[in-house]
């Protein structure tokens, strides 16, 4: 019998990469930003926050992790365009980009403003759309390169409570995944991205204690997701052991929703 040695459970499997994280300040980006830094990336935080993001790079100083932050709006083209050079600067290269910052806006159809639609779509598409265009060429070149989006099972299923803009912005980020997918594969570019639902972050703080437990109820393992849950994910698809999944979206909602 083969005892399995705990010490080489996945370590370091982001060794000598670069990863560039968008809305790394809190929630799962920071969480995501901090499990690949523990397993040896390079880090590039990015937020439009910057009290947050310099608390953040506060902890991750005192963590001795190797990392850079930026201030970044990235519904601004010419500031995602500073972030991405900023981060060769610093580092030579962008191995993984993970796409994670985005607006959610909980208001009536006929309530939704054309700022709201403006903004939801500037944030979550966009931004996107702004970032991946930037490292496109840049990981061409290394002939490899890891992208990974934050969607939404709204995305796929559509919701009752959050503004519909939100819903639609983030069906474009699944088809964006996709054809990005199809693009890039031939240079060694894999894209996927995660459906989360029921993730307790910061986003999530208009939920009542009672609407969280009649929601942990409806899910079969009875529980509501964590930002290290969704981290876990995000850092799988963004490291080499995903390398022959691409164009996938996946759900990661205890099972409350599946397809």
């Amino acid at each position: 019998m083969i005892t399995p040695n705990k010490e080489s459970k996945v370590k370091n499997r982001f060794e000598g990469k670069v990863a560039v994280i968008t809305g790394s300040a809190r929630g799962m980006g920071k969480e995501t930003a901090k499990q690949m830094a523990m397993e040896g990336a390079s880090i590039v935080l990015t937020d439009i926050d910057k009290v947050a993001i310099e608390k953040t790079a506060e902890e991750f100083k005192t963590a001795g992790y190797d990392f850079i932050s930026v201030l970044c709006d990235i519904s601004k083209r010419s500031q995602v365009d500073n972030l991405i050079n900023e981060a060769v600067k610093a580092f030579g290269k962008i191995d993984i980009l993970i796409n994670n910052a985005g607006l959610l806006l909980t208001v009536p159809i006929e309530e939704t403003t054309d700022e709201i639609i403006e903004k939801t779509l500037d944030i979550n598409v966009k931004g996107v759309l702004y970032a991946i265009r930037a490292v496109t060429p840049i990981m061409k070149k290394q002939n490899y390169g890891r992208i990974v989006n934050v969607s939404s099972i709204t995305g796929k299923n559509g919701d009752n409570s959050t503004s519909f803009v939100y819903g639609a912005s983030k069906g474009a980020v699944l088809t964006i995944t996709r054809s990005v997918a199809r693009q890039l594969g031939p240079y060694g570019i894999t894209c996927n991205g995660i459906a989360p639902h029921a993730v307790m972050t910061e986003m999530m703080s208009y939920w009542t204690e009672e609407k969280k437990a009649a929601m942990a109820a409806k899910i079969p393992i009875r529980r509501l997701g964590t930002e290290s849950d969704m981290a876990a994910l995000m850092c799988f698809l963004a490291s080499d052991d995903s390398g022959f999944i691409t164009g996938e979206t996946v759900n990661i909602n205890g099972g409350y929703y599946m397809d």
